[in-house]
């Protein structure tokens, strides 16, 4: 006779009421959390959308591999006392049938096991961006700029810009914290690393964000642009000129073009050449601050200026399209 044994294990949530979970992809595995509320409410259980890379799966395919670890030792600590209070019963059985006068006695014992102490899973980091589906009003949150509300895959790019840019702007609280949690070195190479990091940020959210933005245009059905043209602003500027007649250029200043220019150059240099200018960024930014050879050195101030010309882009390029639509009606 088979005696099943039925566990009930809670995954501990952060102090907002998030839970943890993990893209199963293996070219993502992205780390974010949902609202348990809209976990159990609204998102369904045969499609949930990663944030981050979109891929789809059923919803007992994003835990942690912390949590994995968790309900591992959950289990282990319910299960155990059953198993021993079942080899106890079967020793005092055992032993209860052995003649007392035989020539070889045999007996079984069983000794406890130590109790198995699990440690509390909380979040591995606060989150610092939050969402809130547009469609389905689905609460999530991610490390960077998220992009698919997990419950119903809306694409929120426009809606993560925003929270990307605001996030940025916190770089200066960041790196008090830091400098309070660390040693003087550590937190300056930190420090250093995010702000670089945060410009490969910027120019992703906006290469989002002009899809989206792009997409949204009756005329996008007819053009067919390369895969990652909004990562170039001087192909992606012929691209608007072709679709709302207008180019970045002519959105901005003559300055504030030439300097986000030459701040996508090097978010360039930082992705793909580990920072190390040469002559082309040179030639394409005319930037006389550096020699071929030399690395750059991103400061807290180039980020936040970075900033403040992808939304005043951004925002220019909303302006621009409205008039084109406008002007199509």
């Amino acid at each position: 006779m088979t005696n099943n044994i039925n566990l009930q294990i809670s995954i501990p949530l952060d102090d907002d009421g998030y839970l943890d979970r993990e893209c199963p992809a293996d070219a993502c595995n992205a780390s974010f959390k949902v609202h348990a509320d809209d976990w159990l409410g609204k998102v369904r259980d045969e499609k949930v959308f990663c944030p981050v890379c979109g891929h789809t799966e059923t919803s007992d395919h994003w835990l942690t591999e912390e949590q994995v670890e968790y309900c591992k030792g959950r289990m282990l600590q319910q299960v155990m006392p059953v198993v021993q209070n079942m080899l106890q019963k079967t020793a005092r059985s055992f032993n209860q049938r052995q003649s007392p006068g035989g020539i070889i006695q045999m007996s079984m014992t069983v000794k406890p096991s130590r109790p198995i102490v699990v440690v509390p899973l909380e979040a591995a980091e606060l989150m610092r961006q939050r969402y809130t589906c547009e469609v389905c009003g689905c609460r999530y949150a991610a490390i960077g700029a998220a992009f698919f509300c997990p419950s119903c895959g809306h694409n929120s790019a426009k809606s993560a810009f925003r929270e990307t840019i605001n996030t940025i702007r916190k770089l200066p609280q960041v790196k008090i914290a830091l400098d309070t949690a660390l040693e003087r070195d550590d937190a300056a190479n930190t420090y250093r690393l995010l702000l670089e990091e945060n410009m490969g940020k910027l120019v992703g959210t906006f290469q989002r964000f002009a899809e989206a933005t792009f997409e949204a245009l009756t005329v996008a059905g007819s053009i067919h642009p390369r895969r990652n043209v909004f990562q170039n602003l001087l192909e992606s500027s012929d691209l608007w000129e072709q679709a709302i007649g207008i180019r970045y250029e002519d959105m901005i200043s003559m300055h504030d073009w030439q300097a986000i220019q030459r701040y996508f150059q090097q978010r360039h240099l930082l992705a793909h050449k580990d920072g190390l200018v040469d002559v082309s960024y040179i030639q394409k930014t005319n930037d006389a601050q550096y020699q071929a050879g030399q690395r750059l050195v991103i400061k807290e101030d180039d980020v936040i200026l970075f900033v403040g010309l992808v939304e005043k882009l951004a925002d220019a390029l909303i302006n621009a399209c409205h008039k084109g639509n406008d002007a199509e009606g």
